[in-house]
């Protein structure tokens, strides 16, 4: 693993994948509205036993 953190791995591709969006005609806000609400989902959730209260 290398040394960069969590946030300066993803927050370049964050970036270009904003502005690849914007330029295919999406707001800026829809998008960031929408990257929010797909992680929120329970395919980004950790769906574990541990986390739904259930004996790990």
């Amino acid at each position: 693993m290398n040394n960069l953190t969590a946030e300066a791995y993803l927050k370049p591709r964050l970036e270009a994948f904003v502005k690849e969006a914007e330029q295919a005609g999406y707001s800026r806000d829809v998008v960031i509205a929408l990257l929010m609400s797909l992680l929120d989902t329970d395919n980004f959730s950790d769906s574990s036993p541990a986390r739904q209260g259930g004996a790990a």
